[in-house]
């Protein structure tokens, strides 16, 4: 049975005392028409789902998942978002072993693989770890527990989390199994969407990047880094601004103009609205870390 009392349990990430924050529906994707409720850490500011379901798997349609040919790959294996992500890594590492959590369509395990790593993938959809295995060729594991997996694996140089952590059970626990499992001087690479963003103080339970049931957690900046500072990892560098981050902001407007937008492809009119939006805001968006999603990277000192 969900627990629903989860807000008397101390915040994941620091142990601190929770309070109710705000009240959403599946509005992205409209799987359920259940009311969510999310609950804020006083001290370190995490948001966390109340009474998570325990079988997350039926809110992830068959439609979450993209399934990209050879050449779409191929072609977004070398758009500047996955670029900026190895140009990130590559100030602490350029080679070695990486882990990818969560691959999604491969994009990035592509890269990385063009990029000289020896790749593996953890995922829990079936469907993706053959895709990963066959179009992508990377290894890959299935399982929806990584923090356990990684117990299980060599050590590594890199492992990558690309908005992957707030849909964890205990993403705490993930950031210790991860710094456990890399080398001294390996780093963790991660996005996740931004509660301090500008986006989310405006539009709250609206804001598509709250995608309620699926993100358990909205992790502010300083909770992951002091969480990871716990377990050896130090925050080197951390940005809302690049290719992939202002792609998430003009994607959230889009988003909170419409009923439902996952559903089914935006008008254009919506998205030329959107864009002006993100435009107007720009300035605003791509300040002190203000955008919808922010890219980190912690590094394991010893290295």
């Amino acid at each position: 049975m969900a627990d629903e009392h989860t807000y008397r349990t101390p915040c994941e990430m620091c142990g601190g005392a929770r309070e109710e924050a705000f009240t959403t529906t599946d509005r992205n994707r409209a799987v359920t028409r259940r009311t969510f409720t999310y609950v804020r850490c006083t001290a370190c500011g995490t948001y966390a789902l109340r009474g998570v379901p325990d079988d997350l798997g039926e809110y992830y349609p068959g439609d979450y998942y993209a399934f990209p040919t050879a050449a779409d790959l191929a072609r977004a294996a070398g758009a500047p978002s996955e670029q900026a992500k190895l140009a990130m890594i590559a100030q602490r590492v350029s080679a070695g072993r990486l882990i990818e959590i969560g691959p999604g369509g491969g994009e990035f395990c592509l890269a990385a693989q063009r990029a000289g790593f020896d790749v593996t993938a953890i995922e829990m959809d079936s469907r993706v770890c053959t895709h990963l295995e066959r179009t992508v060729g990377v290894a890959a594991i299935r399982s929806a527990e990584p923090e356990r997996v990684l117990e299980t694996l060599p050590p590594s140089d890199v492992v990558a989390m690309w908005h992957v952590l707030e849909h964890l059970r205990r993403p705490g626990l993930a950031l210790e199994r991860i710094a456990a499992n890399l080398r001294p001087g390996g780093v963790v690479a991660l996005a996740v969407p931004n509660p301090q963003s500008l986006q989310f103080r405006l539009l709250r339970g609206r804001w598509a990047h709250v995608d309620a049931p699926r993100h358990l957690f909205l992790l502010p900046l300083s909770a992951v880094a002091a969480r990871g500072a716990r377990h050896g990892l130090r925050l080197l560098d951390a940005t809302s601004s690049d290719p992939a981050g202002r792609h998430w902001n003009e994607f959230g407007w889009e988003y909170a103009l419409r009923r439902f937008p996952a559903r089914r492809p935006s008008t254009p009119s919506t998205r030329l609205l959107a864009r002006a939006i993100t435009t107007a805001l720009s300035p605003l968006e791509r300040r002190d870390l203000q955008g919808c999603a922010y890219t980190a990277i912690l590094v394991k000192d010893g290295g």
